[in-house]
């Protein structure tokens, strides 16, 4: 008696365009949120990927404790960009108001 199972394995990545020079990305594996980041538009590949040299920046609702949650955010009303945050090389949580 053999036992097969089939799976399939699904990635998607969903792009939102703001009126802004930014795009906000999600990446699901299997229904799963594994990722989500906002880009700068010039900095992106057609399927969400980033260029060499562009940066992947996240939102934090809290200035206080800055730190990187993978959670979905409302796009649609979205306009808090003074709240995005990046790693530089040194592994640091820089502001981008802080460039």
């Amino acid at each position: 008696m053999k036992t097969i199972v089939k799976k399939t394995l699904t990635t998607e990545t969903r792009r939102h365009d703001f009126d802004n020079e930014f795009a906000y990305i999600e990446v699901w594996f299997n229904s799963r949120l594994k990722d989500c980041y906002f880009a700068e538009k010039e900095h992106l590949y057609p399927d969400g990927t980033i260029k060499n040299g562009g940066i992947k920046y996240f939102f934090c609702s809290n200035p206080i404790e800055v730190e990187k949650k993978i959670k979905k955010i409302n796009y649609k009303d979205f306009s808090s960009f003074d709240r995005l945050y990046f790693y530089d090389q040194n592994g640091n949580i820089i502001n981008i108001g802080d460039q």
